[in-house]
């Protein structure tokens, strides 16, 4: 019996003795519990609080692009006898590191033992400004609020303005926005938009980004320019040669006048054939007349086959909505020549490499014009798709055989490499900017302007090394349906293309949409102007329409095309819904 009993207590102490040794040999804790950087705590350096996740040896902490990385203090728990960093101890709330470097938190136990964490920061990809509105609440003389549309670098307002004070109300994460020098406040702060406005938003960081905003204006007044020749007799100009003149326009309070020496010529190809004839404008000085950058050249279109006065107008509205590159601003005028009252007219810049135009770099650029008139020197067939190319600027006086033909070679090197297959992967991504491409074809069969498949009045330009980008657009008398038909606003679901005309365009510009790169980025832009930007366009033709009626209704005294000026708009109104509602069942097969 006794001998039993020692047993039992023997195995009982034995059982102890080796729970003990199992205790003992337990780590001792050394554990990240929970880390977190607070705005609080970091004021004027994070946009938003931050809390991390902690992964078995590994902290996910995901900051802002914009946020100052360089100096944040982090909360944390943790279980263990302290947290260092390179050998710093840590103190929760307190201590401060750049979390732009490579950063390992160790926390170490009572005894002596360490669990190293990683941190591993990852830059949320947010906008630098995310909204830019006027409010009516705001801006009293508004029929209510407008949105902009927020390219890289530009806003554009979807609306026109009838006056050019205003107050933006912005969401952004910078902590200062400066317009030259002076603090702006969201809801606040007026500025003067009748001229770009450029706003400087700086970031947390230090990083400092530039958007212009780009806002257009109702006329309340169509201004009036005389143009009187020298031989004041005349009753036409008689050709596309420059005849020495005078220039006088009478803002109509809405510019400034200007009085001053101008040449004039015919211009144009198969509307110089027309009755109301198109002129072009070259100044004896740089001015600034009727709101455009100061240049020489303007352009008089006289739009005699638009029973609207307004296609080219809206064409370039689509341009201007959809960011495409350097497109023309216009606006009506009525004209005067020699004392002769000759219609309503549409004020624009002449597309040329200049500043307040396609404003590259003079020296060491190219626009090229595809135009089956093949009319201009210099010019040359491609070697590849056998497209009419010509040179739209510089002049021929700025332009050497030799640098001509480095040019030529530059164009045939793009063009041959587009024509590779397979399509698919082809690098002539790499020499063309397809963005612009995308919006340029989408622009074009918006309006349905089938000269593309000619080509004509097709333009591209690139500056030294950089990539073709296609643009100005211009020339949009004969979209809308007129090509084929001879009448505006008929059919508004017939593709752009079409082989049955015979035009070298077809194949070229047709080949861009088999590209899968190309077709993602038409798709993705389309969806976006039908869901954000169309009502803006809808709205533009009703505002324009409003203001140029005074002019119109002038305009039909002398030319008939103009007398059922109301009924054209409603139709080119209905034709642009039923058109983009077309486009949406090409995309969805796209």
């Amino acid at each position: 019996m006794l001998n039993k009993t020692l047993g039992i207590i023997v195995t009982i102490l034995l059982l102890f003795s080796g729970c003990k040794d199992e205790d003992s040999a337990l780590p001792a804790p050394k554990q990240l519990i929970s880390f977190s950087i607070l705005k609080g705590d970091n004021q004027g350096k994070i946009a938003n609080d931050v809390e991390a996740s902690i992964q078995e040896s590994v902290i996910t902490l995901p900051l802002d692009k914009y946020d100052d990385l360089k100096s944040l203090v982090a909360i944390f728990e943790y279980n263990g006898k302290s947290v260092t960093v390179n050998g710093v101890e840590q103190e929760s709330g307190i201590t401060s590191n750049d979390y732009s470097q490579p950063l390992v938190f160790t926390v170490e136990a009572e005894d002596g033992s360490k669990q190293q964490y990683t941190v591993k920061v990852t830059l949320n990809d947010t906008s630098v400004l995310s909204a830019f509105r006027f409010l009516k609440k705001n801006n009293t003389f508004l029929a209510a609020d407008v949105s902009s549309s927020i390219g890289e670098g530009s806003i554009i307002p979807l609306v026109n303005f009838s006056q050019s004070e205003l107050i933006p109300t912005f969401t952004t994460n910078a902590v200062k926005v400066l317009v030259n020098d002076v603090e702006q406040k969201s809801g606040m702060t007026k500025n003067d938009f009748s001229s770009p406005v450029t706003y400087q938003f700086v970031m947390l960081n230090g990083e400092t980004y530039q958007y212009t905003v780009k806002a257009e204006f109702l006329l309340s007044a169509i201004p009036e320019l005389t143009i009187t020749t020298d031989n004041a007799s005349l009753i036409e100009i008689p050709s596309k040669d420059y005849l020495d003149a005078t220039l006088k326009i009478d803002g109509k309070g809405v510019y400034e006048n200007y009085n001053g020496k101008t040449e004039i010529k015919g211009r144009g190809n198969s509307t110089w054939g027309y009755d109301k004839k198109p002129y072009r404008l070259k100044l004896n000085k740089k001015a600034e007349i009727c709101g455009f950058g100061k240049a020489k050249n303007y352009v008089l279109l006289a739009n005699y086959l638009d029973p609207t006065l307004m296609l080219n107008s809206v064409a370039f509205k689509i341009g201007r909505l959809l960011e495409l590159p350097f497109t023309n601003h216009a606006i009506p005028v009525d004209v005067v020549l020699n004392g002769r009252y000759k219609g309503s007219y549409l004020l624009t810049e002449q597309i040329e490499i200049k500043e307040n135009r396609v404003d590259l770099d003079e020296n060491n650029s190219v626009m090229w014009e595809l135009d089956s008139y093949f009319d201009d020197e210099p010019k040359f067939k491609s070697t590849v798709f056998n497209l009419p190319v010509m040179v739209k600027d510089p002049d021929m006086a700025d332009l050497s055989t030799g640098k001509f033909e480095y040019w030529k070679n530059d164009f045939n090197t793009f063009a041959t490499q587009f024509a590779k297959e397979p399509l698919e992967g082809n690098t002539y991504v790499d020499l063309i900017d397809i963005e612009s491409v995308a919006k340029y074809l989408i622009t074009f069969n918006l309006v349905h302007n089938m000269e593309i498949n000619h080509p004509k009045s097709i333009f591209l330009h690139k500056e030294g090394n950089g990539k073709y980008v296609m643009g100005p657009i211009w020339d949009f008398d004969w979209a809308f349906d007129y090509e084929g038909t001879s009448k505006h606003f008929g059919r508004y679901n017939t593709p752009l293309f079409s082989s049955n005309m015979g035009g070298v365009g077809t194949a070229f510009f047709e080949r861009f949409l088999k590209d899968s790169r190309v077709k993602a980025i038409y798709k993705k832009t389309w969806q976006d102007f039908k869901n954000n930007k169309l009502d803006a366009l809808l709205q533009y033709v009703d505002d324009y329409a409003a203001m140029l009626k005074p002019s119109v209704e002038r305009n039909s005294t002398l030319w008939d095309k103009t007398k059922s000026f109301d009924d054209e708009v409603r139709k080119l109104r209905n034709w642009l819904k039923n058109r983009a509602n077309y486009i949406d069942s090409e995309v969805s097969r796209l």
